[in-house]
């Protein structure tokens, strides 16, 4: 029986139990990564390191594996910051030969997005003889195809342990996309490149018991990120400035929580919930609140080069959405869902807003069990990990064999 490929795992997801004590860090992100990587141990020999903004508490009681991810090494990313990036870029290089020593090379390493550390290991890692596949996961990629004058680019040259997200491209040898217009960066140069937009886990699933029917006007709603590459302070101005009856809901933590809080306090149709303790309580929120959500994701801030995972945790509501067209969110979501030009707020997506206001719940409800039912079928973790996995081993020689 062959043993199974070995794959290192570079995450920024915070061991199991870590988030339930700091809610507002890297919520989305960790409870994204958890899940892939934990069904990517149904295919793999996985070890994984960690870059954490603060170091681990220590463990007190029993907690929930499905919570974060148990690190072989843990590197801290914290001020002052060149100091801990060179001790963390050489402890990585330790924990990595340390592990070569004991006889576990990895097959396949495979790095979420582009970091100082993590950057600079792969590049240290791509001189080595023999060395492992190195493989990039990006979900996020602010930076990449920025224009950037020459001056800055060259004043980049020289500042330690930082390499532009353009020129890390060329250290990997293939590429996992979560946004189709990120393959230009890789077909073309005919560098391997699979898209995983990302996935859902059906037990999560709201799937609503039997309630009184709500009565009133349809009641839109918001939960994740307040920060300004959402762009949902703006989706919530011109919402508000919409003459109409139509209240909004909104939960979340990130620098924009007092600015909404302020338009919370001047404009009663706005329901500011503040932050909720889990993504499952988020989930909850939404069922109960809201009839539709919405993501006014902007063609700014990167957002083309990655893809809202919030659109996922969106769908298990079993609620109706409304999203901006960006990063091939049409062909994830499918034809029940409401899409607009996020270049178009005062325009688009205030006629949007018009016409969903103006149609039954019934007809809302329908269309949310039916894209639920679609992100079930074809984007469970399951099915998307198998995949991802016959592309990741596909890279080896002779496809993956022990």
């Amino acid at each position: 029986m062959s043993r199974p490929v070995r794959l290192l795992y570079l995450s920024f997801a915070f061991p199991p139990g870590m988030q339930a004590l700091f809610p507002a860090l890297n919520a989305a992100g960790n409870g994204f990564e958890t899940r892939m990587v934990n069904a990517l141990r149904q295919h793999f020999a996985v070890r994984s390191a960690g870059i954490l903004p603060l170091l681990p508490p220590p463990v007190t009681g029993p907690v929930d594996p499905a919570s974060g991810v148990p690190h072989e090494a843990i590197l801290l990313e914290k001020k002052p910051e060149l100091l801990h990036r060179y001790r963390s870029l050489a402890q990585l290089k330790a924990h990595y030969r340390r592990w070569v020593a004991e006889g576990w090379m990895p097959e396949v390493v495979f790095t979420y997005c582009f970091s100082p550390i993590y950057n600079n290991f792969i590049r240290w890692l791509s001189r080595q003889n023999p060395r492992p596949r190195l493989v990039l996961f990006l979900g996020d990629g602010p930076h990449l195809g920025e224009n950037m004058s020459a001056w800055r680019r060259f004043r980049y040259r020289f500042k330690p342990l930082t390499i532009l997200d353009e020129d890390m491209l060329r250290y990997y040898d293939a590429c996992v996309g979560a946004s189709p217009l990120v393959a230009k960066y890789f077909v073309p140069r005919k560098v391997p490149f699979f898209l995983m937009p990302g996935a859902v886990s059906p037990h999560r699933a709201r799937r609503e018991p039997g309630r009184a029917e709500v009565t009133g006007p349809i009641r839109f709603g918001y939960f994740g990120s307040l920060a300004p590459y959402t762009g949902v302070v703006e989706m919530l101005q011109k919402f508000l400035a919409l003459p109409l009856p139509n209240p909004i809901h909104v939960c979340g933590h990130g620098k924009l929580t007092e600015t909404i809080a302020e338009l919370a306090r001047a404009n009663p149709r706005l329901h500011f919930h503040g932050l909720l303790p889990t993504p499952e309580d988020c989930l909850d929120w939404a069922v109960t609140n809201c009839d539709v959500m919405v993501n006014p994701r902007p063609p700014s801030h990167g957002n083309e080069n990655t893809f809202p995972s919030k659109l996922f945790e969106y769908g298990l509501t079993g609620r109706a959405i409304l999203a901006s067209r960006l990063s091939g969110v049409e062909s994830v979501l499918g034809p029940e869902a409401f899409y607009f030009d996020p270049a178009d707020l005062a325009g688009d997506f205030a006629a949007q807003v018009r016409l969903v206001s103006a149609l039954p719940r019934t007809e809302l409800r329908r269309r949310g069990v039916a894209i639920q039912a679609g992100l079930l079928a074809r984007y469970d973790w399951s099915s998307q990990s198998a995949a991802l996995a016959s592309f990741l081993k596909g890279l080896l020689p002779g496809g993956g064999g022990g």
